[in-house]
């Protein structure tokens, strides 16, 4: 039986045995073990609450925990002790993923409870929606869990995948959604709505994939930006298209609208979120001052992960928060301002050049760089990271195809793909066009992560990866002449 005593003992036992090589500066991750999906990130008592998905006895997945930090900025996270842990019949295999709010004095987690007996029989599986309480420290799960089970699906829907909640709550309604899969193994999401957030009744099939996107749909989230709602949803093996769908399992965003009463949702628009390599179940929450405020996993299922193959002890972190606002039907990201106040070792400069240039002081595993290309008469040009004798990490632009692309590649430690990625194991691209003959690119560099934010943050690129440490420099290049402005700054929690 595991429980939350047990496992906050061991974090205490055994979190200074982490190898902290990999670990990241300014990225939420946790003391020791496996975490996975952001849970319950929400805005409580002012301050941001973050759980997660969370084994804390080993590197690799396990039985799931609800892991837990707080912040006041975003940046700098205070563990917390774990929040849930897998007790409960219902739970007795994993308290898996789901979302928080605020209501009165409460802080509400609905999670998803796993029991899965047999692991040769994957028809015992159940997934069942539970409710805990609590205080911001400690909580307790309701007597009458679970508060939604196989009564309260619509006819084909599947009892073994019926997971990851996201509650809001709208007037005196509780909504929550639903990830499902069908009848036909396609995804599928359920909307459903409660008084009290403890008795539900279900509304409907909110929007469904009839296996044209993927199959089992995770992780969904639903909100509204100015009169719009999006609606977030990670789906599983979908096909290629172009460029979009290269890994295994993606995230996508529609922009529509969401009829309450009949529990439809109407699509206008649909993308990939994140054109990189490591983006996944990202969650929202709104803080104090309205902003819409997203979190992912910056890790892919199916993949080696050299913090676990090194021994390290440790596996996975988030992403840096990012503010969402809606242009037309494109969703923009932008990082939290916050992480500006932790600028230092300010370099700028301007440089016209071809062939390759680097400048003192620009290179670092710890950086921010805001820098804007502007071709004179180069095909491809672009910034290479993480630099040392053999290593390298490559952001390039092919003007001709107006491609923006990210290599890892020769990036360090190598990561082996997984099943049906081979082919594109360490490479991404992006359709960008140039803006008034210019490409904007703000770039965060932390220990074994990069994240791109291109042209003002219309796409992004997130990744991880594991070079030696020497491999600092940071270098600029292209085919022919370009003009580069840059701004770079070491980012510096003391």
């Amino acid at each position: 039986m595991h429980s939350i005593q047990r496992a906050n003992d061991y974090i205490q036992n055994n979190k200074n045995s982490v190898n902290p090589q990999y670990k990241p500066a300014y990225h939420a991750s946790a003391e020791i073990g496996w975490i996975n999906d952001p849970n319950g990130f929400s805005f409580y008592n002012s301050e941001f609450h973050l759980f997660y998905q969370f084994h804390p006895y080993s590197s690799k997945n396990g039985p799931m925990h609800w892991g837990h930090m707080i912040s006041k900025d975003l940046v700098r996270w205070e563990h917390l002790p774990v929040s849930l842990a897998p007790d409960r019949p219902y739970d007795l295999h994993g308290c898996f993923s789901g979302s928080a709010i605020q209501d009165g004095d409460r802080h509400i987690l609905m999670y998803t409870g796993h029991f899965n007996p047999d692991d040769n029989d994957p028809s015992l599986i159940r997934q069942t929606q539970c409710i805990a309480i609590g205080d911001g420290v400690t909580y307790r799960k309701l007597d009458r869990n679970p508060v939604l089970d196989a009564n309260h699906l619509p006819a084909g829907a599947s009892i073994q995948d019926f997971r990851d909640p996201k509650i809001w709550k709208e007037g005196d309604t509780f909504y929550a959604v639903i990830g499902s899969r069908a009848a036909d193994d396609s995804g599928q999401l359920l909307l459903y709505r409660s008084l009290d957030a403890e008795q539900w009744e279900y509304v409907s099939i909110m929007v469904e994939s009839k296996s044209r996107l993927g199959k089992m749909w995770e992780c969904p989230d639903l909100f509204q930006l100015g009169d719009r709602d999006v609606l977030i949803v990670s789906p599983q093996f979908v096909e290629r298209e172009g460029n979009r769908y290269h890994n295994q399992h993606s995230v996508v965003y529609m922009v529509g609208s969401l009829d309450r009463e009949t529990g439809k949702f109407e699509q206008d628009a649909l993308d990939e979120l994140d054109y990189g390599l490591d983006f996944y179940a990202p969650q929202t929450t709104i803080d104090d001052r309205g902003r819409r405020i997203m979190i992912g996993w910056m890790q892919m299922w199916d993949r080696s992960i050299p913090s676990d193959q090194l021994g390290h002890g440790w596996s996975g972190m988030m992403t840096l928060p990012r503010v969402l606002r809606l242009e037309g039907q494109k969703l923009y990201q932008q990082p939290i301002e916050e992480i500006e106040q932790y600028r230092a070792n300010h370099v700028s400069g301007n440089r016209r050049f071809a062939g390759e240039v680097s400048v003192p002081g620009v290179e670092g595993e710890q950086v921010e760089m805001i820098v804007r290309f502007t071709p004179i008469d180069a095909t491809q040009f672009g910034i290479k990271v993480r630099k040392g004798e053999k290593e390298e990490t490559v952001f390039s632009y092919n003007v001709q195809e107006q491609t923006f692309i990210l290599d890892r590649s020769a990036s360090g430690y190598p990561i082996q793909p997984g099943p049906g990625e081979e082919d594109v194991r360490g490479r991404r691209q992006v359709e960008v066009q140039l803006i008034d003959g210019s490409l904007h690119v703000r770039l965060f560099l932390d220990r074994s992560s990069v994240e791109a934010f291109i042209q003002l943050g219309l796409r992004t690129m997130s990744a991880t990866i594991f070079p030696s440490p020497a491999s600092k420099g940071i270098v600029f290049f292209a085919d022919g002449e370009v003009e580069v402005d840059f701004n770079k700054w070491d980012l510096i929690l003391s």
